[in-house]
């Protein structure tokens, strides 16, 4: 989702790499992955529960602005999120490309009358 050009793949060739080291390489293997790392007090026993908080915290904390569709439930947030990337490498490669959002001339004013 982020591209295949050389630009895009040689700026997440690191990630990539360890995804394949810790042999994390399916969606479910992510979903274990990120339980593991969790911090949670209330389910640390109960594999289950972890993977179902992490379940909970993509779906009602991450990019919770974005709604989600029944048959696909992740597909608008990981669309999203590889547009973020996408435009971070073009971003980090081409100054021209940065854009700041709070800046005063990007703002929509509204005025009396």
């Amino acid at each position: 989702m982020v591209g295949s050009d050389t630009l895009f793949l040689n700026s997440m060739a690191l990630s990539l790499q360890e995804c394949s080291q810790t042999n994390v390489l399916t969606e479910a293997q992510a979903i274990d992955y990120i339980a593991s790392k969790l911090k949670s007090q209330k389910n640390a026993g109960k594999p289950w529960q972890r993977i179902a908080e992490v379940k909970d915290i993509f779906t009602n904390v991450i990019l919770a602005h974005i709604p989600m569709s029944k048959n696909m439930p992740f597909f608008a947030k990981c669309r999203y999120m590889g547009l973020m990337i996408r435009r971070i490498i073009e971003a980090s490669h081409d100054p021209a490309k940065l854009d700041d959002k709070d800046y005063y001339g990007n703002k929509r004013l509204e005025l009396a009358g």
